[in-house]
């Protein structure tokens, strides 16, 4: 199991970069645009982009970083104890929290948003509520996979300073 640490630690830091890369453009770049646009112009985009968010390669590295997350809690639960395990399993840990996040905050507004008339009568009011909430909720899990990337490589880095394989 201790051959594999590192690559692990390594994809974990890796998709759970993804992971952030995408919610910091979102919350900094696209719904600011979005915000812009007329609503059931912005309505019928972000319909578009979480259409097209659930496919890969997005979904490896959501998936992904998820996998990794559990595995290092568990090695940890299990008792690896050294501070390289101890770093991965809080970016584990990290990347959970965000991954949570997804699942109980943004999929039921995705899947209530997907389901709107862009054109419909209170779709204004729908959108601009969905618009601060989500971004709010995005940026959240934008900081934690940023937590997740640093716990990862301080693991890495934290393995190759001591005397562990």
């Amino acid at each position: 199991m201790m051959r594999l640490t590192t690559p692990l630690m390594t994809a974990g830091g890796l998709t759970s970069l993804v992971t952030a890369l995408v919610y910091l453009h979102f919350s900094r770049s696209v719904m600011p645009r979005l915000a812009k646009l007329p609503a059931a112009q912005g309505i019928a985009r972000m319909q578009e982009f979480n259409r097209t968010a659930v496919k890969p390669p997005f979904m490896v590295a959501f998936f992904g970083a998820a996998v990794v997350g559990i595995w290092f809690a568990m090695a940890r639960l299990r008792g690896n104890r050294t501070l390289a395990d101890t770093l991965a399993a809080g970016g584990g840990l990290a990347y959970l929290a965000g991954f949570a996040l997804t699942i109980a905050f943004h999929v039921p507004r995705n899947e209530a948003l997907a389901a709107l008339d862009p054109s419909g009568p209170l779709s204004a009011e729908v959108w601009q509520t969905y618009l601060r909430e989500w971004t709010g909720g995005n940026t959240v899990r934008a900081v934690f996979s940023t937590l997740a990337v640093a716990a990862f490589t301080a693991g890495i880095l934290a393995r190759q300073l001591s005397d562990d394989p």
